[in-house]
């Protein structure tokens, strides 16, 4: 078994360059992740998907039930996004207070944005997934239905400095912004291309779900108290102005436990 792995970047004090901020800027359109990714090891494959062992991480997380005003999974995607971003100081002033020395801290922006929610997924329907739906990540296919919207998350993943350093991230002044130590985990991650959706990955989901549970029944899934249904989420690693071909996107779905060795493909 492979040590946790991911990547890091070191911060450089270089004054920037125009030519390399544009070079960057052109990767990002093609798809290159310039971010830190969360660190895992690999047990190998079931059915075409990797099965990962996460390296424990913490979160900034926020959840639909303290946005009453969002009526559309559109609108909650949208109000998250920014929320979690003002908390890193993305775009502006951060907004967060140093555990170290009470003053705001810069977080680096890692990738990919989680995404999770408790919705029952129904394993006898078929899912029918439209692949015109081009939409970013941050503009999701809006939910009329108002019922759906509750328990719904964004988190994005803090630097994995702040576990290696025995540090905590510093404290959120919006109180809507959670911060939570989140275990190690073992999950199925299928990766795709293309624009996705909410709606598109829930598809994803119930399919690889379904196709895990016929073809191998020792495979032992992590459920959801609320709904009795199997854990999962959507990682979306890419900004709206990302190439559709050249995207990253990911389903996990989580496990209680390794699979067994007749399962894995190594």
């Amino acid at each position: 078994m492979s040590s946790f792995r991911g990547l890091q970047h070191d911060a450089v004090d270089r004054p920037p360059c125009p030519k390399t901020a544009l070079f960057a800027t052109m990767g990002i359109v093609f798809g290159i992740i310039h971010e830190e990714m969360p660190e895992y090891k690999m047990h190998g494959t079931v059915g075409g998907m990797q099965c990962r062992e996460y390296a424990p991480s913490w979160v900034a997380k926020v959840c639909s039930d303290d946005y009453p005003d969002a009526k559309t999974e559109k609108k909650f995607m949208n109000e998250a996004f920014w929320t979690l971003a003002g908390y890193i100081g993305a775009v502006s002033e951060p907004k967060n207070q140093s555990m170290k020395t009470s003053d705001k801290e810069a977080i680096a922006m890692t990738a990919p944005v989680v995404m999770s929610n408790n919705e029952k997924i129904a394993m006898t329907a078929p899912v029918v997934m439209t692949s015109s739906e081009a939409i970013a990540m941050t503009a999701p296919v809006v939910m009329t239905d108002d019922s759906q919207m509750a328990g719904k998350t964004m988190s994005f993943v803090l630097p994995s400095k702040y576990l290696k350093n025995q540090e905590q991230p510093p404290k959120p002044m919006d109180g809507r912004v959670k911060i939570e130590q989140i275990p190690s985990r073992i999950a199925l991650v299928s990766t795709f291309s293309g624009f996705s959706s909410p709606d598109r990955a829930k598809g994803m989901a119930s399919n690889l779900i379904a196709q895990v549970k016929a073809a191998y029944p020792g495979v032992k899934f992590v459920m959801d108290e609320a709904t009795n249904s199997p854990k999962w989420e959507y990682f979306g690693y890419n900004p709206p102005f990302t190439l559709p071909c050249f995207r990253t996107n990911e389903v996990a779905l989580y496990l209680s436990e390794v699979p067994p060795a007749n399962v894995l493909s190594k």
